[in-house]
């Protein structure tokens, strides 16, 4: 009779690569087989063996060094820890150790480690500047929504050295695909931090990714909770995503506390929501941003558009660029300045009369522009559906289209009786063959190409706004009982301009000749800080001295405006007459104005910030005004008050306690006066 064969079960085996020094390894791996009741057998200096109390084997692990074929940071910097190859050899009943096994090691071996980490703020020179400790963070969870890049790992580590706890930041991923994006998660998990994914996919097209959104969306819920369940308020720095979906209005059952909105999208998604409860600072229009941020966005999408088409002629061709704002304007004098003819299509006549002035031929739609020129290349900047199914017919066989916002190009992907055949093309993007027989290639993955694959901008090029936005989200969480809800600009910029930021970009990057050396990190504890000096008299100049030496930016008030120092801001009235984005910079207040004065000058700057900090020149006040004073301070229970003490930590006591054990070592002491006088 026929008999079947019984099957054989066949090892399997895995390779992983990484840098991980031999004693993490063993040490996680017997951690490993521990939780799976298996028994660990160094069977070499380069291998060992798990195994079941019987010694039955179940994975068999084998190592060698391990040389990579280059640098895996935009710095080229080689890890302290050796490369190793890691060949895990699976035996029959030993899937399931295998599998967590996987989990930890790609875990463990895509983390930058501390040599790469290092670099990585190295090149941030600026952010690690203002990367200064801010006692009121430790009060704060953040929710951080961005692209996961270099640069957004070094300034969430940013927030942890100003003070944020890392169990306390959720970084999530916007799902572009970035190139090192599975090693910016695995390092923020081994730092403590959470870290997820909330797909602008599923932001932009909420009724097809419900269950992506439900499960996003209920673990954000817990966070939210879990920290206002800890007295703590909740920052959310993002792209509108979150607030778009209600975290920002008054009635919210799961409301943060303050946000700081980073894309123009993310404004138009905010807007659309309807009212907000809390305050917004809108560093996407910023001068910031505009300014600094936007050049080199703009490089790093030529960039990433030239490494994606190494065989095409690109100088004298005809180019369309739909959308002339901010990027599609600067991408558009780019490409003219390659030699190339760049059309415009904008459906705002201000875009269209820049575009024209500009001297690129201009149309109202995509559809009248395809039929009047045939480019090469469609470049897309406008985050909303730039391409009809209309234009599509009218696209001409072969043509180029680089995306540069989500929703630009996604006509293609989203109607299937557009095409006739899609092909995926690996690294590349996706080529259609339409209904006409035209062929059409789309760069990248249909979202933001100068992030497909890359790295996007230079870690250098983003340290300006990294450290603005660190400025933006100290001074926003500072104050934010005092800034009325809604989406605010003048006060980012206010705060950008007088951080001292722009001169020290200038400084590090631009200025002829050797670059400014910044401060190294913790040696200005009050770098990053505006400090507010109140009177300018003996008291004062000594405090203006050690708050500018601690790396503070110094205002001065004082009625008299006389021989103030240059390089400051000076005012001369009162605090009640300082306008209010003025009084909204300061994170420090010294006040050496008259004793007489304390009282209703602590009044006046409690007004505009309830929780500030003010140091205090003795006495705090005068006898009769006691009272009047734990009054005021009771009412503003957040806010923190220090008097200056300096006698108390006086030599004096010192040598008299030394003169006495030194003559009168036996003496019973009755009393010892101290007396004070200013003259």
């Amino acid at each position: 009779m026929d008999t079947v064969p019984t099957p054989v079960t066949r090892a399997t085996w895995d390779i992983l690569r990484g840098p991980i020094p031999p004693e993490a390894l063993l040490l996680g791996v017997a951690g490993l087989a521990e939780r799976h009741g298996l028994r660990v057998h160094q069977t070499g200096p380069d291998s060992m063996l798990l195994a079941g109390t019987d010694d039955t084997p179940h994975v068999a692990m084998r190592w060698h060094p391990y040389i990579p074929d280059r640098p895996n940071t935009l710095s080229h910097v080689l890890p302290a820890q050796e490369s190793v190859e890691i060949l895990l050899d699976v035996h029959p009943g030993g899937q399931e150790a295998a599998a967590d096994l996987r989990v930890w090691l790609r875990a463990r071996l895509r983390c930058y480690d501390p040599a790469e980490l290092e670099q990585i703020i190295a090149s941030m020179p600026l952010l690690a500047r203002y990367a200064t400790p801010a006692p009121h963070l430790g009060g704060w969870a953040v929710i951080f929504r961005d692209h996961f890049v270099e640069n957004t790992l070094a300034f969430l580590m940013a927030v942890q050295q100003a003070g944020v706890p890392p169990e306390w930041i959720y970084a999530l991923a916007k799902g572009d695909r970035t190139y090192n994006r599975d090693r910016v998660h695995a390092t923020l998990l081994a730092q403590g931090c959470r870290s997820g994914l909330l797909d602008n996919t599923a932001i932009n097209a909420p009724n097809s990714h419900a269950d992506d959104l439900a499960q996003a969306f209920a673990d954000v819920d817990a966070f939210i909770d879990a920290a206002h369940a800890a007295s703590r308020k909740v920052l959310v720095i993002d792209d509108g995503g979150l607030l778009a979906h209600g975290y920002g209005r008054a009635d919210s059952p799961h409301r943060v506390d303050a946000a700081l909105e980073l894309t123009v999208s993310g404004l138009k998604r905010i807007t659309a929501a309807g009212p907000l409860g809390i305050p917004v600072l809108n560093l996407a229009r910023s001068a910031l941003k505009t300014n600094l941020g936007y050049p080199e966005i703009a490089d790093s999408c030529l960039r990433r558009l030239r490494a994606l088409l190494p065989a095409m002629k690109v100088i004298g061709r005809t180019v369309l660029v739909l959308g002339y704002g901010t990027l599609g304007s600067r991408l558009a004098a780019a490409l003219r300045a390659q030699g190339c003819q760049v059309h415009t299509v904008d459906p705002d006549p201000l875009a269209l009369i820049a575009a024209a002035e500009a001297g690129h031929p201009t149309y109202r739609t995509a559809v009248d522009a395809l039929h009047a020129v045939r480019p090469f290349l469609l470049i897309g900047t406008t985050g909303e559906d730039a391409l009809t199914a209309e234009a599509v017919g009218a696209l001409p066989d072969g043509v180029v289209l680089a995306p540069y916002a989500t929703k630009d190009f996604a006509v293609l992907a989203i109607d299937p009786a557009l095409a006739e055949s899609a092909t995926e093309i690996p690294g590349i993007g996706r080529r259609y063959r339409l209904r006409d027989g035209a062929q059409v290639t789309v760069l990248g993955d249909g979202r933001s190409l100068n992030l497909f694959e890359a790295d996007a901008i230079p870690n250098q090029g983003y340290d300006a706004y990294r450290a603005g936005t660190l400025l933006a989200a100290k001074a926003l969480c500072a104050r934010v009982g005092t800034i009325p809800a809604g989406v605010h600009t003048d006060l980012v910029d206010d705060i950008i301009t007088s951080s001292g930021l722009y001169d020290a970009y200038y400084d590090t990057y631009l200025t002829i000749g050797a670059p400014a050396q910044l401060a190294p990190i913790g040696s200005e504890p009050l770098a990053g800080m505006t400090a507010c000096v109140i009177g300018y008299g003996a008291a004062g100049r000594l405090h203006a001295q050690f708050l500018t030496d601690a790396g503070a930016q110094l205002m001065i008030l004082d009625p008299k405006h006389q021989d103030l120092p240059k390089g400051c801001r000076t005012f001369c009235h009162g605090v009640d007459e300082l306008p209010r984005p003025v009084a909204a910079d300061v994170d420090l207040w010294s006040v050496c104005c008259p004793t007489a004065d304390h009282l209703p000058v602590l009044r006046s700057i409690l007004t505009h910030d309830p929780g500030a900090r003010v140091l205090l020149e003795k006495p705090a006040c005068q006898s009769h005004e006691i009272d009047a004073l734990i009054r005021l301070l009771d009412e503003h229970p957040t806010a923190r008050v220090m008097v200056i003490d300096q006698y108390r930590h006086a030599r004096a006591l010192g040598v008299v306690a030394d003169l006495i054990k030194a003559y009168e070592p036996g003496a019973s002491l009755r009393h010892i006066g101290i007396t004070f006088t200013k003259d």
